[in-house]
């Protein structure tokens, strides 16, 4: 064992390095932290020490209440231990590297240049530069490269610089959700720049896009709380950095989550007409006609309610604005925006076939079709636009028959609602679910022709339980007849069902049961 071989040296070196960006003086948790860890390491309980140079490990022993075993791994792939209940980095752990870093520098002089570090002075300090820094330090340095070959790090690392960057917001209330919401947004973008640096199709890498998408998720969170405070005119420069930084979600870093951040950030945030004005005419200026670019200036139309425009915009857009889309239906719907939001609704049945098409599994096209089901089913929107819920029910079948079936007759579409079941050919069973029921009460006349099929098939299948399940439907038609005042034709029908399966005698014996044939005859 030699903690003067290179490998030790080095190792010690990234490791002080990442103990430091991560604990700050500032954070009376990590300040406990580092005086425990200093304590037991000046107090002589760490023992039994031990370099593994095949391993990279580091392994130590320290006497507290009780005795513990530290393993503490030099190779940035892999984590530490310790016998400790604490799962996080623990006072044992930092008086074991106390106790290895002695071995090439002062312990002293660490303390002392942690203790002195200026990030103090950055969290005092409220400026869009001071909260960018902070993001910068705490990913400066994250290996892209790693992450993308080895994705099982990849949360690690993230929470970790979450972790930096929380312990440097500002202590106002007021001003924290901004300072979430920026360093989030500058946060996502910086990681989105450093993946496709290192690889072009990085951002499509499915532990990616989960790690941008949590990220999506707490700005809109951050955006929930900022709502709740005034805006003091502290806030303009913020804002304002935030609105010229939204820009390059529409670059090189664009993927379907920046722009789902893009239009956050413009449907919640900037709300001023004349900012949106200002954003449309900057857009409509450029030459680089991307898909991204079609997409913003659509929504930034729409929420300026230039209905040529956004029109127009959302004819040219791909097929694939179809999921912006309906989040942006929902963000106007929260912003009481009801007519912008069934205006959305009204054009989706264009681009929602073509969509649809640009998968290539029958479960992929169903699961987007629930999806999309259940973002129009709980909203008002469905009440509101019941025929434009319709149009876009009919642009998703067969995936949407039954929730079609149910809008259907919910709209008194009777006979529409009787031809999607000779389309689709439910089963009773299914039909009973769909709302066969309410279709017997309020127009009976329509549901004959069903009871005729499903009672021929039932009779069909020869079995005793379908013979139980035709009968039950043989007295809900012979009702609509005698309601009808058609006994005469239900007598007809009865008698030459009876005499075409006369040969089925368990069949006989159910209409016996179920009292449609008299026991005498």
């Amino acid at each position: 064992m030699s903690f003067h071989s290179q490998s030790f040296t080095n190792g010690i070196e990234q490791l002080e390095s990442k103990l430091f960006r991560q604990f700050l003086p500032s954070n009376q948790q990590d300040e406990r932290l580092i005086q425990k860890g200093l304590f037991l390491y000046r107090q002589g309980t760490v023992y039994d020490v031990a370099y593994e140079s095949s391993l990279q490990m580091l392994r130590a022993k320290v006497r507290d209440v009780y005795q513990v075993n530290v393993r503490i791994s030099l190779d940035p792939a892999k984590a530490s231990s310790c016998s400790c209940p604490e799962e996080q980095w623990c006072r044992h752990r930092m008086a074991v590297f106390f106790k290895f870093y002695q071995q090439t520098a002062s312990v002293s002089q660490w303390i002392t240049r942690w203790r002195n570090q200026k990030s103090t002075l950055l969290k005092a300090q409220k400026s869009p530069e001071a909260w960018k820094q902070i993001v910068q330090q705490a990913v400066s340095k994250l290996n892209y490269s790693q992450l993308i070959d080895q994705p099982f790090l990849l949360d690690h690392y993230v929470q970790n610089a979450l972790m930096t960057i929380q312990k440097q917001a500002p202590m106002e209330k007021e001003w924290k959700p901004l300072y979430d919401l920026h360093t989030m947004f500058w946060l996502f973008i910086t990681l989105s720049k450093g993946f496709s640096s290192a690889q072009p199709n990085a951002l499509k890498h499915e532990d990616v896009m989960d790690t941008l998408t949590r990220m999506l998720e707490e700005m809109e969170d951050a955006m929930s709380d900022l709502a709740v405070y005034a805006r003091p005119f502290a806030f303009d420069p913020f804002l304002k950095d935030l609105r010229i930084g939204s820009r390059e979600l529409l670059e090189d870093v664009s993927s379907q989550v920046s722009f789902s951040v893009y239009s956050l950030l413009w449907f919640q945030l900037f709300t001023t007409k004349a900012w949106r004005e200002n954003e449309l005419e900057q857009l409509t200026e450029r030459n680089n006609d991307t898909e991204e670019l079609y997409f913003a200036r659509t929504a930034l139309a729409l929420l300026l309610m230039k209905n040529d425009v956004w029109k127009e915009q959302f004819h040219l857009s791909s097929p694939s604005i179809v999921p912006h889309a309906v989040r942006w239906m929902e963000w106007l719907l929260w912003d009481d925006r009801a007519l912008a939001a069934v205006t959305i609704l009204k054009a989706l049945p264009k681009k929602v076939p073509a969509y649809l098409d640009s998968f290539t599994l029958d479960s992929e096209k169903r699961s987007f079709s629930l999806w999309l089901i259940r973002k129009l089913e709980p909203s008002k929107i469905r009440m509101q636009s019941p025929e434009s819920t319709i149009a876009v029910y009919e642009s998703l079948l067969p995936y949407s028959s039954r929730h079609l079936g149910s809008l259907l007759l919910d709209s008194g579409r009777y006979k529409e609602w009787v031809e999607l079941v000779h389309w689709i050919g439910f089963s009773p069973e299914e039909l009973q679910i769909t709302g066969f029921k309410q279709l017997l009460e309020e127009r009976p006349d329509l549901s004959v022709p069903i009871l005729h099929q499903w009672i021929e098939e039932l009779i069909a299948q020869r079995q005793r339980d379908s013979y139980r399940k035709a009968v039950g439907y043989l007295k809900k038609l012979k009702k609509i007849y005698t309601q009808s005042k058609q006994t005469s034709k239900w007598d007809r029908y009865f008698h030459s069902i009876l005499q075409q399966h006369k040969r089925l005698r368990a069949f006989q014996e159910e209409c016996k049961r179920g009292k449609l044939i008299n026991v005498d005859e």
